[in-house]
C-alpha cells in the first residue's frame, strides 16, 4: 500500500519539501508505503513557454530517495490522454490508497482530475486524501517558477533561500579551445545539456563550490554562464565553465556538481583580452575576500 504525492518537484524546494514531510507523516501513520510520481518535464515543455528545468530528474530522484520516498519518474506523455477517471483506477490497482496534494493539483486528460474529484470519490473507494495550503515565504508562494524568475534575475540567494539548499548544476567537463588556460585562468566546460534540457541564470559571473566525482572534499570556484562576448567565436551557445581556485590539474570527462553560492557580476564585453584577465584577477580577488569574510 502507498502514500502518493505526484508532481514535476522541478527544484524539490520548500513547497515541495512540505507537501512531501506532510506524505511521509500520512505514510508512516497509516503504515503504507511513501511514494512520489514523478514527471521528468513540466507541460510547458510540450505546450511553449519551457526556459529549462531547476534540477535535472536524477538530482530530484536522488532528493526524494534520501528524504525515504520510493521514486518513480515518468514522461507526461505516458498519462497525457488519459481520462482522470482511468489516472485514478490505474493508480490504485498499483495499490496507491493515499494521496497528498497541494489545492491546485490537477491530473488526467485536460487536467479534468482535481483535489474536487479526488475529495467526492474518496470515501466509495476507500481513499485517503489529504489536501495542503499553499507555503508561503514572507508573503509569497513558493514555487518553480518564482525560483526560475529569481535565478533569471541573478538573485541567486533568493532562490536558495526558496529551494532551502544551493542550486546546483551539473554535467561532465569536455574539452574546448583552451580559452581560459591562454589567459592565465584555466576553466572546465561543463556541459549541462548532456541529458536534460536545464535553466541557465543570469549570464555573468558567479561563486561555486565545486564537487568532483570520485574525489573527496570540494573546491572553490568561480563560475562564467554566457556567451564571452570578448570573443568572435564561430558558434555563439552560452557555455558553462568554471575556474576552480587553487586547483592545478586535468577535469578532462570528470563529473562535476556545482553548487551556486553568490552572484559576483554581470557578463561583459571587454575590448581587449588584458581588459578581460584584467577583470577577471579583480573577480578572483573579490571572491577569496567573500569567500573568506562569509563561508570559511
Amino acid at each position: 500500500m502507498y502514500a502518493l504525492t505526484i508532481g514535476i518537484f522541478d527544484g524539490v524546494h520548500k513547497g515541495h519539501q512540505y507537501i512531501l514531510k506532510n506524505t511521509l507523516q500520512l505514510a508512516n501513520n497509516l503504515r503504507f508505503e511513501p511514494l512520489v510520481l514523478m514527471f521528468r518535464y513540466p507541460p510547458e515543455k510540450h505546450l511553449g513557454g519551457f526556459e529549462g528545468l531547476i534540477l535535472p530528474s536524477w538530482r530530484r530522484k536522488q532528493i526524494c530517495e534520501d528524504i525515504g520516498f520510493k521514486v518513480e519518474v515518468k514522461d507526461l506523455e505516458e498519462v497525457w490522454g488519459l481520462p482522470h477517471e482511468q489516472y485514478l483506477e490505474e493508480l490504485m490497482k498499483k495499490g496507491v490508497k493515499a494521496i497528498v496534494c497541494g489545492e491546485d493539483f490537477t491530473f488526467g486528460k485536460n487536467a479534468l482530475g482535481n483535489v474536487e474529484y479526488l475529495q467526492a470519490v474518496s470515501q466509495s473507494k476507500g481513499l485517503v486524501v489529504k489536501v495542503l495550503k499553499d507555503l508561503k515565504s514572507q508573503g509569497n508562494r513558493v514555487s518553480s517558477s518564482a525560483i526560475k524568475r529569481e535565478l533569471k534575475l541573478g538573485n541567486i540567494k533568493t532562490a536558495n533561500g526558496m529551494l532551502g539548499r544551493p542550486w546546483t548544476l551539473e554535467g561532465t567537463v569536455y574539452e574546448d579551445r583552451h580559452v581560459g588556460f591562454k589567459l592565465g585562468f584555466p576553466t572546465a566546460n561543463i556541459n549541462v545539456w548532456e541529458k536534460e534540457e536545464i535553466l541557465l541564470p543570469k549570464f555573468g559571473v558567479y561563486i561555486v563550490k565545486g564537487y568532483v566525482r570520485g574525489r573527496s572534499g570540494f573546491l572553490w570556484g568561480l563560475m562564467n554562464v554566457g556567451l564571452r562576448p570578448t570573443f568572435d567565436e564561430y558558434k555563439k551557445t552560452p557555455k558553462v565553465e568554471v575556474y576552480f581556485l587553487d586547483f592545478f590539474g586535468d577535469l578532462y570527462g570528470d563529473y562535476i556538481v556545482l553548487e551556486v553560492i553568490d552572484f559576483l557580476r554581470d557578463e561583459v564585453k571587454f575590448d581587449n583580452e588584458q581588459e578581460l584577465i584584467g577583470a577577471m584577477e579583480k573577480d578572483e580577488d573579490q571572491a577569496r575576500k567573500i569567500i573568506q569574510k562569509h563561508y570559511i
